[in-house]
């Protein structure tokens, strides 16, 4: 079967403010899109070696039948997501295990070939990740997945960027994935058409999904099917009194008094800190969380369960673990491993900035206590 991606409706590129949202037709608009991918994951973030002897680009075989979005301010790319839509046979054998499409094609029966939609590559320039931008582009790609009838749109991401993710709408489902490439990642899917969860989360979709009135039944197949996770907490579904409530119940004790980052604050900081940046993530044993050497954006709390460095070193409930990179993104110094099933908290440096900005004397104490803990 050729791979394609056939779209009801050219989708044409759009205006916002300065900024140009579209899909690209050229090679040269799809070459200046692997420049851009190149300059951020390679160049900023260090996720790939730099390549040697040939020119900069970025690109997999997804690229030959994905949808290439990009955003463009003047000549210059700006912004980019990659959407690939099509039938189960479509995506590689790796693919489908890795996002569970045969347990997803069971929704529709044997009988029908539906549409499944991947979404990957979304980066943007660093001058405009506190910018719309940061929605316009996924809305393009939802915009496009209800177009085609997409029921189910996946996606993949290191644990730091779980938190964006969910108030975009997506669950997380299934176990964690270890890429050789771009280290931990967690599957998680958007539900198209659950149009109250998008309302509940507050995601910028829901300016879109209103209109329609789509309810397939999704939401409750889904955890019927997935019911393994029916209780993973979602960050943006939990208020922060529960969330310290949970963190209360696991760690057995008050979390300002356990918590070696939370160290001369009160209850009530902790729990403003904990509640806007943190989400509560399920580490089997053996996984690698931290891998030393790849930028950090987080950092780690061990809630339940012991995580183990290298060199043997043991980091218990309470303590955090992995370079601290809630402010600048310096290299991981340690590799950290599920010692045994484990829970940790993972607060990002995404949500950290804002709330620097809003309580800078807490977030400054939180980075003493790191500094002083590591």
């Amino acid at each position: 079967m050729e791979k394609s991606c056939q779209i009801l409706g050219e989708p044409q590129a759009i205006q916002q403010g300065q900024v140009q949202i579209g899909v690209a037709r050229t090679e040269e608009e799809k070459s200046d899109i692997y420049r851009f991918r190149y300059r951020i994951y390679v160049e900023e973030m260090g996720k790939l070696p730099a390549i040697q002897g040939r020119e900069a680009l970025l690109y997999d075989e997804l690229d030959e039948w994905g949808l290439l979005l990009y955003a463009r301010a003047g000549h210059e790319i700006v912004g980019t997501m990659r959407v690939n839509i099509g039938t189960r046979e479509q995506f590689s054998p790796s693919w489908q295990t890795m996002l569970a499409l045969e347990r997803f094609q069971r929704f529709y029966g044997k009988e029908k070939q539906p549409l499944f939609s991947y979404s990957s590559k979304f980066m943007i320039a660093p001058r405009y990740r506190n910018s719309a931008m940061s929605y316009l582009l996924p809305s393009r790609g939802y915009e496009l997945e209800c177009s085609q009838g997409v029921e189910f749109s996946f996606g993949l991401c290191n644990l730091y960027l779980l938190r964006l993710y969910e108030q975009f709408g997506f669950r997380r489902f299934g176990g964690h994935i270890e890429d050789a490439e771009f280290g931990l990642l967690s599957p998680f899917v958007l539900l198209v058409n659950d149009i109250a969860h998008l309302k509940a989360v507050r995601s910028p979709y829901y300016r879109l999904a209103r209109k329609r009135a789509a309810d397939t039944g999704s939401k409750d197949w889904f955890y019927h099917e997935f019911t393994e996770n029916s209780d993973i907490i979602n960050s943006q579904l939990i208020t922060d009194e529960g969330l310290w409530e949970y963190l209360t119940g696991r760690l057995d004790d008050r979390p300002e008094q356990i918590m070696t980052l939370l160290r001369g604050l009160s209850a009530r900081e902790g729990q403003k800190l904990v509640g806007a940046c943190g989400v509560v993530v399920r580490c089997s044993a053996g996984e690698t969380i931290v891998r030393q050497g790849s930028s950090s954006y987080d950092v780690n709390v061990v809630i339940t369960g012991q995580v183990q460095a290298r060199d043997g070193s043991v980091v218990y409930p309470g303590e955090a673990f992995g370079t601290n990179g809630l402010l600048v993104h310096p290299r991981q110094e340690r590799e950290i491993t599920a010692k045994t099933n484990a829970e940790i908290l993972v607060l990002s440096s995404l949500s950290f900035a804002k709330f620097a900005h809003n309580d800078p004397a807490t977030a400054h104490r939180v980075i003493i206590n790191l500094s002083q803990g590591s």
